[in-house]
């Protein structure tokens, strides 16, 4: 029991000094990029308290509460508003259909994979539970200002696994009877508006912790 206390304390002591902006945060900014991966996210950890939330499961949704609390803990406590935090969420491994968009979802095989239900029929999800609820809905899993969506409004950093999303569209091409192109064409281009896509979530958890935040494993 003292081996895990020790370890949440080094934990501790490492994500808080983490949120203090250091030189070394400008001179990581300044990375040179290869490729076509989006890394203008990285300027935009830039707020004095910076978490990154690692959620490789849906586990029903509960690493949006995380952020969610981060964000009202804040406030509650100290008076910050969203404009004085910054979160970011890393989705990746079996985490990834929370960031497909409703047409991934439509005829239910993602709903049946991940035990989730719609939000206002309480149905097998048919469509991305995570988005666009409405107000009043009794299924929901997520708080009214916590939702994905809403979210990314907020100013919360999504970024996507490409490495899981690419595994996701094999095991969709299978389901579906579809080609691989095809349903990686369906994955792509039906991402919820805002999620940058990464080359793998570990890359991403790894960068975000460069760029100055605290870690939590979000499951």
């Amino acid at each position: 029991m003292s081996e895990r206390r020790d370890f949440l304390r080094h934990a501790s002591v490492l994500a808080a000094g983490a949120m203090v902006p250091t030189a070394a945060d400008a001179m990581e900014a300044d990375l040179p990029v290869q490729g076509n991966w989006d890394m203008s996210w990285v300027a935009r950890v830039t707020r004095r308290y910076r978490i990154a939330f690692d959620a490789p499961e849906v586990s029903n949704g509960v690493c949006l509460h995380q952020v969610r609390s981060f964000l009202a803990g804040y406030a509650a406590v100290h008076g910050l508003t969203d404009a004085d935090l910054t979160a970011v969420l890393v989705i990746r491994h079996k985490a990834v259909p929370m960031i497909m968009g409703d047409a991934t979802w439509a005829d239910g095989w993602l709903g049946e994979r991940t035990g989730m239900k719609d939000p206002v029929s309480g149905e097998k999800a048919k469509r991305n539970p995570f988005i666009n609820i409405p107000s009043g809905a009794a299924h929901t899993s997520a708080w009214p200002d916590g939702a994905l969506d809403t979210l990314i409004k907020r100013g919360v950093i999504v970024l996507g696994c490409d490495l899981a999303l690419g595994n996701f569209a094999g095991q969709i091409a299978q389901a579906k009877s579809i080609s691989r192109p095809d349903a990686r064409k369906l994955v792509y281009d039906n991402l919820i508006p805002g999620v940058t896509v990464m080359l793998s979530g570990i890359f991403a958890t790894c960068r975000a912790q460069a760029a100055g935040c605290g870690f939590m494993y979000a499951v």
